[in-house]
């Protein structure tokens, strides 16, 4: 009930409000409603007022910060380590491969050519090495239109070397057999009347070394070499000569100078004596040869001064002075390699020499040293990558009584050498290249030339200007081998008396030739394999001196077999 009186209250005072709102609202809105204009001169104005002259500046608060004082204690922490294990690495090295000391290898070809060679070797030692040779080759084969031809070879080595901690003790010894025939004529040609059994000739070579050379590890001692050789040959026409050699070198380390890290002081010495007899005359003659030098290295360079001091003793003594040097340069970790250098010296091609080179020779020889006045050289070496080898080299002589093979004039029938000597330039150089890839494929291949200007303009006889050749070898899954190669040689020439032999001469040339050859090999096992080797394939009746024209076409098979 009171709730209802209260609320009938609010509503009349509301509606009181409502009606007194209204009223005064419309009495306002009756007033005057006029506009009032005043025209004067505006000027406004600022009124003065009092400024402050004073700059606020804020309050300065000074801190002062206490000392402080503090101490570390060391605590160790406690840790716990438990390693792992680790599998141990295992070298695996290639296996070691078995050595036989024995190989044989026997062989049947055409021109009734008997093979036969042996070779016994001792097996892996540090203390001790001895090595046995034997060979047999001969031939039967004739030529036509020529007269006998057979030649054979027969020969035995001996070596064998002692290890030392610092030294190395060697010892060799050997002989050796050569026969041939003086073939160079043809007989329907031939105005006299001859004996097959006086074309023959035989040699029988002797020879003997020794030597002993430290081996030091350290780098300050006394390295040295001493050698001592004997030779011997004698002909069937009662030609003999012997030489005896010893040689000896030291070197040393030494810090001379500041230039280099240290430098090498070397001294080698030479003795040469022969002794010589043939049907007409018998002489000896000696060569004295030292060769001081100083080496040293700085990093990729080397270098290498001395000159050659050489006494020639014989009917009359001689002494040759000639200095000698050689730059080296290593690029590329040892990849290029390039040399130059300077040298000279004194020779002598005895008997020996001289018919190993041209068993057709005269047994009387005309013999004399030979002078290197100087010799210029110059050479680089290469690896191309993994699998292939180049090589080069070039020089530029100048020769004192080089010695050119001509058919002896006093023969009736040309069939023997003697020599004759000149002086004069020569320019050599030679190209090799060279491609493997393991033991599977090897493959060579070379250029070289030899270009002599001589006095009297006279020809280089029997001195080919070029020679080329190359060499290869596939080896099949490791069971068959095959080789294959070739070589050409130049032209050459030969110098012949007039047919009247009233001194005058003619040149005859001999004609270049390639002689292509092809070699197949069978494994039937490790130690048993089979062979098929062919030469001169073409055939060509090519000459390798004037008129001795060599085989055609040869054949030869066989087996071999290690123990």
């Amino acid at each position: 009930m009171n709730f209802n009186i209260q609320s009938s209250h609010r509503n009349a005072i509301l509606l009181l409000s409502l009606g007194l709102s209204c009223i005064s609202t419309f009495t306002f809105g009756q007033g005057i409603n006029e506009q009032v204009t005043v025209t004067a001169a505006f000027e406004p104005t600022i009124s003065e007022t009092a400024k402050l002259s004073i700059s606020p500046s804020p309050d300065e608060t000074v801190v002062k910060l206490p000392v402080m004082t503090y101490s570390v204690k060391p605590l160790q922490m406690e840790t716990t380590l438990k390693p792992d294990n680790i599998t141990p690495v295992k070298l695996v090295g290639e296996p070691v491969k078995k050595l036989y000391r024995n190989y044989a290898r026997v062989g049947f070809g055409n021109y009734t050519t008997p093979y036969a060679e042996f070779f016994a070797n001792s097996l892996r030692s540090k203390s001790y090495s001895f090595g046995v040779h034997l060979k047999h080759l001969s031939s039967s084969g004739k030529i036509k239109d020529y007269p006998k031809s057979s030649n054979s070879l027969n020969l035995i080595q001996l070596s064998g070397q002692k290890f030392t901690e610092n030294h190395t003790i060697s010892v060799g010894a050997g002989y050796r057999r050569n026969v041939a025939h003086h073939y160079g004529f043809i007989p329907e040609e031939a105005e006299m009347v001859f004996n097959e059994d006086s074309l023959k000739q035989r040699f029988n070579r002797l020879n003997f070394s020794a030597g002993i050379k430290s081996n030091y590890t350290e780098p300050d001692q006394l390295n040295h070499r001493v050698g001592l050789s004997f030779n011997n040959i004698g002909d069937l026409f009662q030609t003999r000569e012997s030489l005896i050699r010893v040689n000896t070198r030291l070197d040393k380390r030494f810090e001379l100078f500041d230039l280099t890290e240290y430098q090498v002081l070397a001294l080698e010495a030479d003795l040469r004596f022969t002794g010589y007899k043939d049907s007409t005359l018998k002489q000896s003659s000696s060569v004295i040869t030292l060769k001081p030098s100083v080496s040293t290295e700085f990093e990729e360079y080397r270098l290498l001064l001395g000159f050659d001091f050489s006494v020639q003793i014989d009917s009359a003594s001689k002494v040759y002075l000639s200095p000698f040097a050689e730059a080296q340069v290593r690029a590329l970790e040892d990849a290029i390699v390039i040399t130059a250098g300077i040298t000279g010296g004194l020779t002598r091609k005895g008997f020996d020499i001289l018919s190993d080179v041209n068993p057709f020779v005269q047994s009387v020889l005309p013999l004399k040293y030979t002078r290197d006045r100087f010799t210029f050289y110059a050479g680089a070496r290469a690896k191309a990558g993994k699998y292939i080898d180049l090589s080069a080299s070039f020089s530029t002589s100048s020769i004192e009584n080089e010695g050119f093979f001509i058919n002896d004039p006093d023969q009736p029938l040309l069939n023997r050498f003697t020599l004759i000597y000149n002086d004069g330039n020569v320019m050599k150089g030679r190209f090799e290249a060279g491609f493997h890839s393991g033991e599977r494929i090897r493959i060579t291949a070379f250029a070289s030339f030899e270009k002599w200007s001589l006095t009297n303009d006279e020809m280089p006889w029997h001195r080919p200007v070029t020679s080329f050749g190359a060499e290869g070898s596939y080896d099949i899954q490791k069971k068959i081998l095959v080789k294959a190669g070739f070589i050409t040689n130049g032209k050459q020439y030969a110098q012949l008396p007039s047919p009247d032999r009233d001194g005058d001469y003619l040149t005859r040339t001999v004609k270049g030739y390639t002689d292509i050859n092809l070699g197949v090999e069978y494994r039937y096992t490790k130690l048993l394999s089979a062979f098929l080797n062919m030469s001169n394939l073409m055939g060509s009746r090519y000459h390798l001196w004037y008129n001795y024209p060599a085989y055609r076409f040869r054949i030869m098979g066989g087996v071999s077999y290690s123990f």
